[in-house]
């Protein structure tokens, strides 16, 4: 599985097309993340086209705005190509700069969201996001999210998605570190347009002792709802054995949320699987089975000397 590295637990995540429909201009743009650290200087604020308009390109003009601090950005170009349950990344340069994050749509300046006292994002005119002042989470992993179209915003890991689908969770704690030995990282290209099908690659070299693999995959309502939480998965691909580049053809997520996360994991093929990957470069991620194992693909335990996670 994907490893936590200098900043950033790096797993991989696919926006999943649901169909379109005959929309055109930017009115179907919802706020849909906010997140900031403790001191402003990494935030984002993530747009998403939520109900499958397919030529909403006209964000351009439009600005993103926060209150009551009033801070505002002029979006100042539209989007190219199709727009449906796509996403738009605006964040701070601190962002940016950590090492495997999305890259950010768009710049916006540090401290652009006053996490104390702001409790609403704007997308003139078209879509306002509120929270209670003061309730906006500022230890580096938790961000406010929307679940589905209209809803209220919950407390969620953070999962930034830019314009191009490129997406990871950023930690933003302080605690996070260089990346631990045998961890390393997990690379996703399309091999169709639509992302269905993915090419999934991972450094073999680094990775001795495994004698299979499998790739773990779930909704966005699946990530943990706290920092160091257990992740729910929709299921596995099992036994892809050992040889990089895999060829996977993706389910969509079933939670409705346009958005699948997937990590690579090995295994033994006797019941166990090793190492997640760390979230906070010290505390493992869990999932709900037998010592924090997956539980799919016949597994029942998990052997963590075996560190070889993506």
């Amino acid at each position: 599985m994907k490893s936590s590295r200098k900043g950033v637990v790096a797993f991989a995540a696919l926006a999943v097309s649901a169909g379109s429909a005959a929309f055109a201009g930017e009115h179907t743009w919802d706020v849909w993340e906010v997140f900031s650290n403790a001191d402003g200087s990494i935030q984002f604020i993530e747009l998403h086209e939520a109900n499958g308009g397919n030529s909403e390109n006209g964000i351009n003009g439009n600005t993103v705005t926060v209150h009551p601090s009033n801070n505002t950005y002029l979006i100042p170009t539209g989007v190219v190509g199709g727009t449906a349950l796509k996403y738009y990344l605006l964040a701070t340069a601190g962002f940016a700069a950590l090492p495997g994050a999305p890259t950010p749509d768009r710049i916006i300046p540090a401290g652009f969201i006053v996490s104390a006292t702001d409790n609403e994002a704007r997308f003139n005119p078209w879509d306002t996001a509120t929270w209670t002042a003061g309730t906006l989470p500022t230890n580096g992993i938790l961000s406010l999210n929307r679940t589905g179209p209209g809803s209220a915003l919950v407390s969620l890991t953070n999962s930034p998605t830019n314009f191009a689908g490129a997406t990871g969770s950023v930690d933003a704690s302080g605690g996070g570190g260089p990346a631990l030995p045998g961890e390393p990282a997990l690379l996703a290209s399309r091999l169709t347009a639509d992302g269905t099908s993915l090419s999934v690659s991972w450094d073999t070299a680094a990775c001795t002792g495994e004698v299979d693999h499998q790739i773990l995959f779930g909704n966005r309502s699946g990530l943990p709802a706290i920092a160091g939480g257990s992740y729910t998965l929709q299921g596995g691909q099992c036994n892809i054995g050992t040889a990089s580049p895999y060829a996977w053809t993706a389910p969509s997520a079933s939670d409705g949320s346009g958005l699948l996360w997937f990590l690579v994991v090995a295994e033994n093929n006797a019941g166990k699987e090793g190492s997640w990957g760390k979230w906070n470069a010290a505390s493992e991620r869990n999932g709900t089975g037998t010592n924090g194992s997956s539980g799919v693909c016949a597994i029942t335990d998990r052997d963590l000397t075996n560190a070889c996670g993506h």
